[in-house]
């Protein structure tokens, strides 16, 4: 079942063809269905709504490309992309490989515009922090893992 209205993609269609500049990849880890086979511990409910989301938002745009990987056969790429769970979205753009932007879960919902905008922050290669906060970020001497939890209330 579609997430999105045929309206909502013909918008997001032509939003996503002005705002984007540079290739999008997003990356999804999820766990691949072993048929009939449920494997105690490695249930990822979620996982097949976050594939259908972000196939459905990359079919918008040839700028964005979806590259799918196992958590558990591909526990390597999970590492290197410092994913410890699932469903995962890593995005980044062509040119910038290092910059990249990770969100955990299903992306709908009020998260849906957070998938949106990230999309087109990373494809502009913009920074969408306010300068002051740039600011107090620049005089950080250590590194930061910076997480944001999204909720609805």
């Amino acid at each position: 079942m579609p997430f999105l209205k045929e309206q909502d993609k013909r918008t997001l269609q032509s939003r996503l063809k002005t705002d984007l500049k540079e290739d999008i990849t997003i990356k999804l880890f999820t766990v691949r269905s072993a048929g009939l086979l449920i494997v105690p511990g490695r249930e990822c409910p979620t996982c097949p709504q976050a594939n259908e989301l972000v196939n459905e938002v990359a079919s918008l745009s040839p700028r964005i490309k979806v590259e799918t990987y196992d958590f558990y056969s591909q526990a390597q790429a999970a590492r290197d992309n410092g994913v410890d769970r699932v469903p995962c979205l890593v995005m980044s753009s062509a040119s910038h490989k290092t910059s990249n932007m990770k969100l955990y879960g299903v992306p709908s919902g009020y998260e849906f515009v957070t998938l949106l905008e990230g999309i087109v922050a990373l494809s502009r290669n913009v920074n969408p922090l306010q300068p002051l906060t740039r600011k107090a970020l620049k005089k950080l001497d250590k590194p930061v893992h910076v997480q944001v939890f999204v909720t609805p209330t």
